[in-house]
């Protein structure tokens, strides 16, 4: 067999590709109806799962269907395993055709494309793991992307990867001297593309979803044939062009308020006249200065990360806490280690205390809800819930959650209810157990 080099034709490049497909989705048949018709028009055994994010692990002659309450009740995610590009196309073709005449989807339903290229045509089996990010980041046509599905674009859960940061505080932007290493970029699973995949040779492209995605065939076999064309390139061309060195530039430019905050916490209420930082709830100048190289980058993370629009932040020196009250936050992709106090959120949040707080469509891990907290139409994973607190229309489980509020709606699949806690009677009820 011929090993693809520079040289390859893009017809031998597409071909030596393959992709695993995850589709969200709604369907009007029940789920062993759905696995019964999905098996025979694919012509693939569909082992059915009976949690999201199950262990086994689908090849190309078995997928796997489980239910992902990620979009409430009723949606259902079918992964296939990896699959060489020509078939995949076939594949995903089958499937939106049928989703679009036996169910439908949402804005919280997407299609993730896992791409990679078979290891058999390769002179170099691991040159995704290799490949040079920055450049691939900076040669990306995300716009063409967010125009054939613009209701993705500022998704808490496909932030744009045009977001590149210098790695320390005294980075000087030089030219002709580019090198990943001086740089933070996408690093989380929350971006457009997952790029933490590629350390298992591969990347997660999360961009493409929306109400009725299933309706643009012709769009999303465009996107797949490009982001396969990219990848190669990215992985076979490390260097910087002028067009990469121009772009990184735009971008550091656009960042430019929160590369300066970093360095002067008073550039923070210049760029960002609605956040206030106070240090033990004073507005102290030697104070915050004090302490500003410890917190910086917690606070910068409320904007870059929680594109927090105004509220005042206050660090608690005692306890080693950031808290932020009356903080609005529309689209949060991802923060870690807070105190919310009379807020508006909707994102991924994980490790943090909510008081009085109103939270809608999003994502809490390990969180803790007190003093009447509201949350719609979200996910509460492995969280304590105070009695004062309501949950709507939400997807609770993680074996190690206390739930003693009330719920609205929704499934509470699994954890430890309290004696007192209020389940309505539209709560679907899977697996709990009682404690005092």
């Amino acid at each position: 067999m011929q090993k693809l080099n520079l040289k390859s034709t893009k017809e031998q490049i597409l071909n030596s590709a393959q992709i695993g497909v995850e589709f969200e989705f709604y369907s009007n048949h029940s789920l062993k109806e759905t696995q019964d018709a999905l098996s025979k028009l694919l012509n693939r055994k569909i082992q059915l799962e009976d949690k999201a994010h199950s262990d086994f692990v689908p090849d190309d002659k078995v997928f796997k269907m489980e239910p992902d309450m990620s979009g409430g009740k009723g949606l259902i995610e079918l992964v296939t395993g990896p699959i060489l590009y020509r078939n995949a196309r076939i594949i995903i073709v089958k499937m939106l055709d049928w989703i679009d005449q036996n169910g439908y989807t949402n804005d919280r339903a997407s299609i993730h494309l896992n791409m990679s290229f078979k290891e058999d045509f390769l002179e170099d089996p691991l040159m995704v793991s290799k490949m040079n990010i920055l450049k691939f980041i900076l040669e990306f046509d995300e716009a063409q992307v967010y125009n054939f599905f613009p209701s993705r674009e500022g998704s808490t859960y496909a932030k744009s990867i045009k977001w590149v940061m210098p790695a320390r505080d005294a980075y000087w932007y030089d030219d002709d001297h580019i090198s990943p290493m001086n740089f933070k970029f996408a690093n989380s699973k929350y971006y457009g593309i997952n790029f933490e995949k590629a350390q298992k040779n591969y990347l997660e492209f999360r961009y493409i979803g929306g109400e009725d995605y299933q309706k643009q065939k012709e769009q999303i076999l465009y996107l797949c044939e490009r982001f396969i064309m990219q990848m190669w390139k990215s992985c076979n061309d490390s260097r910087f062009s002028l067009q990469n060195r121009v772009e990184l530039k735009k971008i550091l430019n656009k960042n430019k308020p929160l590369i300066e905050s970093l360095k002067d916490y008073k550039k923070l209420n210049e760029h960002f006249p609605k956040i206030h930082v106070l240090v033990d709830l004073q507005d102290n100048e030697q104070m915050i200065k004090v302490q500003w190289p410890k917190i910086k980058d917690k606070v910068i993370d409320l904007i870059s990360n929680g594109s927090m629009e105004k509220g005042l932040i206050n660090y608690d020196s005692d306890y080693g806490t950031i808290q932020i009250k009356d903080g609005v936050f529309k689209t949060i992709y991802l923060l870690d280690g807070y105190e919310f106090i009379d807020c508006e959120l909707r994102g991924n949040i994980e490790n943090s205390e909510f008081y009085n707080c109103n939270i809608e469509g999003s994502m809490l891990k390990r969180c803790s809800l007190y003093q009447s907290t509201e949350v719609k139409d979200s996910k509460i994973e492995s969280c304590y819930v105070h009695g004062s607190s309501t949950a709507t229309n939400c997807f609770i489980f993680g074996r190690d959650g206390v739930f003693k509020g009330r719920t609205i709606g929704g499934i509470y699949r699994e954890g430890f209810l309290g004696k007192d806690a209020r389940v309505g009677d539209t709560t679907e009820v899977v697996v709990s157990k009682k404690i005092k």
